[in-house]
């Protein structure tokens, strides 16, 4: 259903042209509503991808886990994971925990 949507933008900005030439003087109204209607488009369509937005957040690492894009002779693109730095652990002293 939302492909139907996003292929139903390339369609509005053909039919533009269409507008302006059959009525010169109601040009300025046709644009109006062509950029309100594409406004409540792409906000709907927002409001539909969010939750799917949303669930691919979990799969993106850290970027700075990596170093910049290389790109091979061959064209291949190698982006390679940086060293892992194991933070330093806080020393605890042995002596205990008085109350």
């Amino acid at each position: 259903m939302a492909m139907k949507k996003i292929a139903l933008i390339p369609m509005l900005f053909l039919a533009a042209p269409a507008l302006a030439e059959d009525a010169p003087s109601d040009a300025e109204e046709g644009w109006s509503l062509l950029r309100e209607g594409s406004k409540l488009l792409l906000e709907h369509l927002f409001e539909e991808m969010g939750p799917a937005l949303d669930e691919l957040e979990g799969y993106v690492d850290d970027l700075n886990a990596y170093e910049a894009p290389v790109i091979l002779p061959n064209g291949d693109i190698l982006i390679r994971r940086k060293p892992e730095v194991t933070p330093e652990e806080p020393s605890i002293p042995d002596e205990g925990i008085e109350l």
